[in-house]
Formats: structure tokens, C-alpha cells, sequence
């Protein structure tokens, strides 16, 4: 059970989740993506240890707070985005009062929500994150005390069997996790050269354009385009160059 009950645990004996453990059957699943040119490489960490003054939430919790690391899941961070903007979301998943870092009752351990078959599923884990010279080496916020993005991370990572196995999906699927809604896809094609094509392409055009806008209020709405190239982009360039945005109203 993903949700098992955690046992106490001192300061000085914090929780290791035997289900996920920090080595790389947790990183790894066949060394088939990028992921795996740092086989030996990376190390584990509790946030104390990366920084002076962790804490789980930015006191503005309306900075775009999301930073991609090596791990090749913008698919999921596009949702994280979405969740971010949700305060009720954002506590169904990572329900509030756990003890933290500064807690006298801390044992290292996080638990959250991910929607799974039809409801929501408790996933809990230690709180040692991938890092590469004593940095988060995957998923980070902006601010580098906030820890709430790596965890979930982490936790998705545990759902799905290991990080790698993170490395390129559907922002739709993600979306669907972590809020328990539903979700559609619509796939837009060049309508290609020739008069009659150009034709219908502009009325499709009109109409999905017609059709977002009467969403927009209702409901997140992300893109992405598929390609082979990689590496990091600026807004203008993800829409070009495989990777993911989320709009909002």
C-alpha cells in the first residue's frame, strides 16, 4: 500500500521508505533515457542538508514557482503549474498540519494525494531528494528554501515506479493525478497546402480559437509540440521545441 502508515521516528533515526529507497532502483528503469549518463552520481539529501531554512510553501503563493532540472518531465511540472494556482487543490494533494522541518514532531516523512482509478490514493515518503554537488539536481522552486515542487516530485516518481520513468507524457494525464478531473485532448494538424485545405484549416483555426476562449474561465488549458530537440527555452521557444505550457484566465 502506497499510503502505509509511517512509524515514528526520532531526529536522529529519520524515516527511509523501504517501498522507495535513496539508490537508483528509485532513479533508474532501464537506463534508457538521458537520466542515465548520471548513473553514480547522484546523492541523497533531506532539505536541511541542501539548505539552511527549509519550508514546504513560498510566502507568495502566487510566484510561478516551478524550475525544470535534468529529469525530462516538463509534462508533469506543466500540471504542478495548474496546481499551484489552486489553493484547494493544492491542499487536497498535500493536505496541511504536517510537521516540517522546524517541528518538534518531524520524522522526515510526507504524505500526499494522488487521484488514481477513480480516487484519491495516500502516498508517503522520506523527504531525500536526488541532488548533484549538494544541489537538487530535478525539479525545484524558484525559491530554493520551498520544498513542496521536489517532494511531489518525488511522490509522483514513487507512483510510477522511479523517476526515469518520468522522462516524457501527457500533460493531460498529470492533470487528471493530481486533480481528480477530467480531461480532453485535442490534436491540431497542418491542414496542408492546397486551396480547399487552407480553407478548412482557417475555419478549424476560428473555431477551436472560438471554443478556448469559452473554456478559459472554466477550465486549464495547456499546450505542447513534439520534437527531438531539447534543452532549456525561453516561453516562445517551448511552443516550438517539445515542451509544455499552462494558460490561465
Amino acid at each position: 500500500m502506497l499510503g502505509d502508515r509511517v512509524q515514528s521516528a526520532t531526529k536522529q533515526n529519520l524515516y527511509k521508505d523501504p517501498t522507495f529507497p535513496a539508490s537508483d532502483t528509485s532513479l533508474f528503469f532501464n537506463y534508457s533515457t538521458p537520466l542515465s549518463q548520471f548513473r553514480g552520481e547522484i546523492s541523497w539529501l533531506r532539505p536541511q542538508e541542501i539548505c539552511s531554512a527549509p519550508r514546504l510553501f513560498s510566502d507568495n503563493p502566487q510566484e510561478v514557482q516551478v524550475k525544470q532540472g535534468i529529469l525530462g518531465d516538463c509534462w508533469f511540472l506543466c500540471a504542478c503549474v495548474a496546481l499551484q494556482k489552486s489553493k484547494y487543490l493544492l491542499t487536497k494533494v498535500i493536505p496541511p498540519g504536517q510537521p516540517s522541518w522546524t517541528d518538534e514532531t518531524y520524522t522526515g516523512c510526507f504524505t500526499c494525494q494522488v487521484w488514481q482509478f477513480g480516487h484519491w490514493v495516500e502516498v508517503t515518503i522520506d523527504d531525500r531528494l536526488p541532488c548533484l554537488g549538494g544541489k537538487l539536481c530535478f525539479s525545484q522552486c524558484q525559491t530554493e528554501e520551498v520544498f513542496w515542487l521536489p517532494l511531489l516530485e518525488k511522490v509522483y516518481a514513487k507512483v510510477h515506479g522511479s523517476y526515469e520513468q518520468l522522462w516524457a507524457g501527457q500533460v493531460a494525464d498529470a492533470l487528471v493525478d493530481l486533480t481528480g478531473g477530467l480531461a480532453e485532448r485535442w490534436t491540431l494538424k497542418d491542414p496542408g497546402r492546397s486551396m480547399e485545405r487552407e480553407r478548412t484549416g482557417r475555419v478549424l483555426e476560428k473555431m477551436v480559437f472560438r471554443r478556448l476562449m469559452n473554456l478559459k474561465e472554466r477550465c486549464v488549458i495547456s499546450c505542447s509540440v513534439l520534437s527531438s530537440r531539447q534543452g532549456n527555452m525561453s516561453i516562445p521557444e517551448i511552443l516550438k521545441h517539445g515542451k509544455c505550457l499552462s494558460l490561465f484566465p
